[in-house]
């Protein structure tokens, strides 16, 4: 099996919308225009012209193109594919993380607010990221991103039924 961690096979927790793939693939794609962007103007930087610099230049264009495409398309999958979380009665569970797994845990009796976020990518692909608030101060905000925009809704509300008494 791969190491990374695959919520998708642990029957207890909830995989992303499969939407999220694209969603995360498109904002990869933009991340890497806007880097050949800032080379692409480098390449009239009088020093650059002057000192001949411009073949450099466009090779890292081109290594930047290759690889930041190649990872646009690749990890997308890999994120998705270790994305999970679980909400009981007591506590929610969020694992992520293909390099380094990330296993965070919040008690729902220090829940304080739920946030839904929802971009105009997110929107386009009719998803939202569901916010977490607890009591606290370390890493007190948890966001479970790439949920389907309706059951995002039904969760928010789920959570603030089901939150602590001084919750919410």
């Amino acid at each position: 099996m791969d190491p990374i961690i695959d919520s998708q096979t642990d029957s207890n927790f909830e995989s992303l919308d499969r939407r999220v793939i694209g969603l995360w693939r498109v904002t990869s794609s933009l991340n890497v225009v806007a880097a050949l962007v800032v080379l692409s103007a480098a390449l009239f930087f009088p020093k650059v012209v002057r000192l001949g610099y411009r073949p450099w230049v466009a090779a890292l264009m081109l290594a930047t193109a290759a690889i930041g495409g190649a990872i646009a398309v690749w990890w997308p999958t890999r994120m998705y594919r270790a994305w999970g979380y679980r909400i009981d009665d007591r506590v929610l569970e969020i694992r992520s993380g293909v390099l380094w797994e990330r296993v965070r845990l919040a008690p729902l009796s220090r829940l304080q607010h739920v946030d839904l976020h929802r971009g105009p990518f997110e929107r386009k692909f009719g998803l939202a990221s569901l916010v977490i608030h607890t009591a606290g101060s370390h890493s007190a905000s948890i966001a479970i991103p790439g949920i389907e925009a309706a059951e995002a809704v039904r969760l928010r509300d789920h959570l603030v039924e089901i939150g602590g008494d001084d919750a919410v």
